[in-house]
């Protein structure tokens, strides 16, 4: 649980018995580089993302809400989660054929009151309609076990091929059709600042992109099953930490 803070320590040079004091007391604590005592950090326990999983799943986050971006249809049982600005890097999971609703968590920071306050979507959920309920939620993995994910600032979800088609579309002009889907201008002055978009081209098909996390850029894929162990979604952890500390 304390893996950060004790990679903050070894780099800033805290002593063993300074570790100990903070680790001790279990709760988000300043502690003063000891290089320079002007400066200090606020540190706490990692987060438990496993935990955090659940709680986003349960709609249960502290300080998140839960927001639709739309339904798409995976028809060939194949959904592509891929990298929105760069078609070859991506993962096609095999999920069962039907309508999939697309919600995401978005989790915030800071307050309005200290003018710090920030949204970013911190998990994303690809469910089959109907499913019967999911029971089980753990690593997409490969035919080799190899743990799944997707580096990208901006996710598609889409049957394979779709978004190349789509983007194709628009001659060259993709990232600017982007923009202006995320940031549909309502005046000169004022744009809308969307985190989720739902595109669908006429013959192409339909592909929903997300606006992910914030920075980090890697980030894993989970299997969500039903009680028979057939896969009936996906799930993707954007470690976005708003723990209120």
């Amino acid at each position: 649980m304390w893996n950060q803070f004790r990679a903050l320590a070894a780099r800033i040079g805290l002593t063993a018995e300074d570790v100990a004091a903070v680790e001790r007391k279990g709760e988000p604590a300043l502690v003063e580089d000891p290089r320079n005592p002007e400066v200090q950090y606020k540190v706490g326990p990692d987060p438990d993302w496993t935990q955090r999983i659940g709680e986003a799943w349960n709609q249960t986050l502290a300080n998140s809400r839960r927001e639709t971006a739309g339904t798409l249809l995976v028809d060939g049982g194949e959904l592509e989660i891929a990298n929105a600005d760069a078609f070859g890097q991506g993962v096609t999971a095999s999920v069962v054929a039907g309508q999939y609703e697309v919600t995401f968590t978005v989790a915030h920071l800071g307050a309005e009151e200290t003018h710090d306050y920030e949204e970013y979507v911190s998990h994303a959920f690809v469910v089959l309609q109907g499913n019967g309920g999911v029971t089980t939620i753990e690593p997409l993995t490969d035919a080799h076990g190899v743990e799944r994910g997707v580096v990208a600032s901006q996710i598609a979800f889409a049957k394979p091929g779709v978004l190349q088609r789509i983007a194709g579309d628009h001659a060259g002009r993709w990232t600017l059709r982007k923009s202006d889907l995320f940031f549909p201008k309502i005046s000169e002055a004022v744009a809308v600042d969307r985190k989720s978009v739902r595109v669908a081209d006429d013959g192409s098909g339909t592909a929903i992109l997300l606006r992910a996390g914030q920075g980090r850029e890697d980030y894993p894929l989970f299997r969500l099953a039903d009680a028979d162990g057939t896969t009936v979604g996906v799930l993707l952890d954007f470690f976005v930490d708003n723990r209120s500390w």
